[in-house]
Formats: structure tokens, C-alpha cells, sequence
């Protein structure tokens, strides 16, 4: 599976196979993706606010796709795979989508735009990113396995290769998670960057996944590896979610045994035992103090799963198909249930309301544009004595097989806060200075009251 936040109302769902402390809820359940022609698509777009879903039509095949925003809010999807019985192959395939509110919206494709196909070896899904700051920014920094390079896009050489991080192997099938670390204005943006769980041994099914993480400063001229444990367990396929206070880190969902791939033919499984107990990672603590084990789920999400960050600051947890095709019985069948984790951080303080931005008070019927560099009026209500005000942006990415592709979460200076009424504050938040430290793209700005977040972000356009 594969997915994508596009407004704070609705998802992009691609390869869908056919507030007390930290909770899970079940939240919507439906094998049933039909076109109204009758005929099956592996697409929807899902809304949030119903919990139901609205099947779009593709043609072609996007297991195993990439997806990410142009500038402009456009939603792209590239590659995928071979031809099945119900969709021609996706190889050079590329997939527009541009959201709308009236669900009349439908995705567009153009099956042979990509110069040549995109097939998936082994060891593929390395993790790149743009460093958005420091000595290196502009260039690209290249995670696989355990090796890493820091590479010139322009020039197309590489400068500086990193030592090996410590721990196993990292890349798929012996899959981890891993993500730039959110970027605070108050330490020039720093970049760092953190890789959690995988696996020692390839092809090693019954063997224990990796229980390490390391983490590296990017903004170092010669960065070097910090050893870590992965919250006491170990994980294979986990996925990675950026809360919106900027600080906190969520992983969740893989197994603890094994790697990732499809059960066998003759029904043996690759991975086993589901960690099925997230962790949360504090990046501002100490080594030794940085996690922490949160209410497991009783879903087992395997290969296949996903999860995001959504704007009212929960995390939308959703798939696991271990298998080739759907598949209803049997060790991890296809998971068509949808869970909602409500994390720690939305109890215990009041939740600023947004009731303006930018002078607009109709908020999230269509994105607000805003520049970088500029500074935009808040307003927002919030009962009680407020603590510390703080605001954060974020674009959750698009995430499928551990990758969360554009993930990018910056702390915003927010200043002039006032009181303008009864609960009721004023302010302003500033944005990122460039497009290094916030790629042009739909983002959501929240406000927190002592790192709890608003009810709902607001949607915004950058760039």
C-alpha cells in the first residue's frame, strides 16, 4: 500500500488491494474498491471526516510505486509493476491527481512517460534526501543498507561517503525505517538524520530483527554514527511518523522476526510475530532517554502497512498484505481495517483552535498561499492559562514500504502573541526562509499549547 495526505480532509490510497492517554480505535473497515461500472480498482481517495472512501480509476499497475507533490498541490505517482489480470504494467507509468472538495476529482495517467522501466531489485528503496542546511545543503544525501554518501546532485559524483552506520542491514527485504529529523529555526535547521530496525541477516525468516538505530549530524563536515537501541524492540518493515510537536518521533507496525516479502507457496512466512507495541523516540533527550513503549495495538500490520500523521494530530494507521494476492484466512491476511492512534501528547493540556490565518477565517476548503521568509497572522482561541505557544509545519509525505518520501516537519518562529478577547490570542508565525529547508508543496501548520496540538491544522501552499 501506498498513500498520501492531500487535503486535511482526504487521502490518496494507491495499491489497496481490492482522548485519555494513548489509545487505538477501529475506524473504518471495506474490501469493497468498485468503480460504479462494476468493475474493481486498487485506487480511493478516503475522507477523513466520514471515514468512508470513494474509488478512482486507474489502468495501470502501482505496486510499488513513488509518490510526492509538485508545487502547485499536484499529486504524482510514478513506476510500479508487472501487468496483473485487471491492470496493463506501470513501469513507465506516471499519475496525476489534483485534489478537489467536490469528489469529482480523478487521476490521470499517461502509461508510458517515464523513459524507461522502473523494476525493483533487491536492496531497493534506498533513503535520499535533499540536506536542507549547513555545509552540505543542496546536496543529497543517499542511505543504503548500512553505507551513505553525500552526493552532488549537479555535478552527479559523489563528495563525502560516511562510515557505515553501526547495526545490521537496513535496506529492503531487511527493511527499516528511517527519516530526516524535524528542523528547528532556533539551530539554523540543523539536519540530522535517523535509521531504526532491519534486519542481520538476509534471508534470515526466523531470525530476530534488529533491535538498534543510528542517527548522524548532517550539518558535521565529517559526520560520524551515534549507536542507539530501537526501544527495547526489535522491528523489521517499521513505519516512521513525525509528530506535530516537532519533537517526538512514532514508529509502529512490522514484525520482530524475519524480513519483508510475500508468504510462500508453500505457506511459509517471512516475517513473524507483529511488534505490534509502538515506540516513541524523543529526539531532544539524552542517548539512553530518548524512548518510550506506548499502548500497543491488537491488529497485526506486516508487510504492506502504512501510517501517517493527520491534522487534527493523530496518526492514521491502515494495510498489511503479506500475501500475493488478497487473501482472507490464513497467517496476516489482507488487513482492510483502518485504526486511528490518538499518541500521549493530545492529553493533559488544553488544544488551541485556529479560527484564522492570513486574514482568512474560511480555513481548509482550499490551501492558503504562503511564501517563504513571510510573516502571517494567526488567530486562534484556546481556554485557560496558556502555557508555551509553538507552532510547527508539516507535509507527511508519502508513504509505502517503511518510506515516508517527503517527510519534512520545521519549527516556526511565532511571535506577537496577544490577547485580543476572551480566550482568544493573536499572533504571528513566520516560514521557512527556502525551499532546501521546505520543498514547495500542500503543508499543515499547526499550534501547540505546551506541545498539544490544535484541533485541526491549517492547509497551506509553499512555493
Amino acid at each position: 500500500m501506498g498513500h498520501k495526505l492531500l487535503s486535511c480532509f482526504t487521502f490518496a490510497l494507491l495499491f489497496t488491494v481490492a482522548c485519555v492517554d494513548a489509545q487505538w480505535s477501529v475506524i473504518g473497515s471495506n474490501p469493497d474498491a468498485i468503480l460504479p461500472d462494476g468493475t474493481t480498482t486498487w485506487a480511493s481517495e478516503y475522507n477523513l471526516a466520514t471515514n468512508k472512501f470513494r474509488s478512482l480509476k486507474l489502468s495501470t499497475n502501482t505496486f510499488c510505486s513513488a509518490g510526492a507533490f509538485f508545487g502547485n498541490g499536484t499529486f504524482l505517482s510514478a513506476a510500479g509493476g508487472e501487468p496483473t489480470n485487471i491492470a496493463s504494467n506501470g513501469y513507465r507509468g506516471i499519475r496525476y491527481f489534483q485534489p478537489c472538495q467536490d469528489s469529482t476529482c480523478q487521476i490521470f495517467e499517461v502509461p508510458t512517460l517515464l523513459s524507461s522501466p522502473r523494476c525493483l531489485p533487491y536492496n531497493l528503496y534506498p533513503f535520499i534526501h535533499v540536506i536542507p542546511n549547513g555545509i552540505w545543503q543542496g546536496y543529497y544525501f543517499i542511505f543504503a543498507n548500512k553505507a551513505s554518501v553525500i552526493y552532488d546532485i549537479a555535478k552527479n559524483v559523489p563528495v563525502k561517503a560516511l562510515p557505515d552506520a553501526p547495526g545490521g542491514i537496513r535496506s529492503y527485504p531487511c527493511t527499516a525505517g528511517a527519516t530526516l529529523l524535524p528542523l528547528d529555526y532556533t539551530n539554523n535547521y540543523n539536519p540530522e538524520f535517523l535509521v531504526c530496525g532491519g534486519q542481520s541477516v538476509f534471508n534470515g525468516f526466523t531470525n530476530p530483527a534488529e533491535n538498534t538505530c543510528a542517527r548522524t549530524d548532517l550539518g558535521s563536515p565529517n559526520p560520524t554514527w551515534e549507536a542507539d537501541d530501537f526501544g527495547g524492540i526489535p522491528r523489521v518493515m517499521p513505519d516512521v511518523v513525525q509528530l506535530a510537536d516537532g519533537y517526538n518521533v512514532l514508529f509502529l507496525n512490522g514484525g520482530q522476526v524475519g524480513q519483508a516479502g510475500y508468504i510462500t507457496a508453500g505457506g511459509n512466512v517471512l516475517s513473524d510475530k507483529p511488534a505490534f507495541t509502538p515506540v516513541l523516540y524523543n529526539m531532544n533527550k539524552p542517548l539512553g532517554q530518548r524512548w518510550t513503549q506506548l499502548t500497543p495495538t491488537t491488529i497485526a500490520r506486516m508487510y504492506h502497512s502504512v501510517a501517517t500523521l493527520i491534522t487534527d494530530g493523530s496518526v492514521w494507521v491502515a494495510g498489511s498484505n503479506a500475501n500475493q494476492n488478497p487473501k482472507l484466512t490464513g497467517p496476516y491476511p489482507t488487513e482492510y481495517r483502518v485504526e486511528n492512534y490518538i499518541p500521549p501528547y493530545l492529553s493533559g493540556n488544553a488544544r488551541p483552535q485556529i479560527t484564522a490565518f492570513n486574514n482568512q477565517t474560511t480555513l481548509n476548503a482550499s490551501p492558503i498561499q504562503v511564501t517563504y521568509n513571510e510573516g502571517v497572522s494567526i488567530t486562534y482561541t484556546l481556554t485557560g492559562t496558556p502555557g508555551t505557544i509553538t507552532a510547527t509545519i508539516v507535509q507527511p509525505g508519502f508513504h509505502t514500504h517503511s518510506q515516508a518520501m517527503s517527510m519534512r516537519l520545521v519549527h516556526l518562529q511565532i511571535t506577537d502573541i496577544a490577547s485580543s478577547g476572551q480566550n482568544t490570542y493573536t499572533a504571528k508565525v513566520y516560514m521557512p526562509p527556502n525551499k532546501f529547508i521546505l520543498p514547495p508543496s500542500p503543508h499543515y501548520i499547526f499550534i501547540l499549547n505546551n506541545g498539544t496540538p490544535c484541533t485541526k491544522a491549517v492547509w497551506v501552499l509553499i512555493g
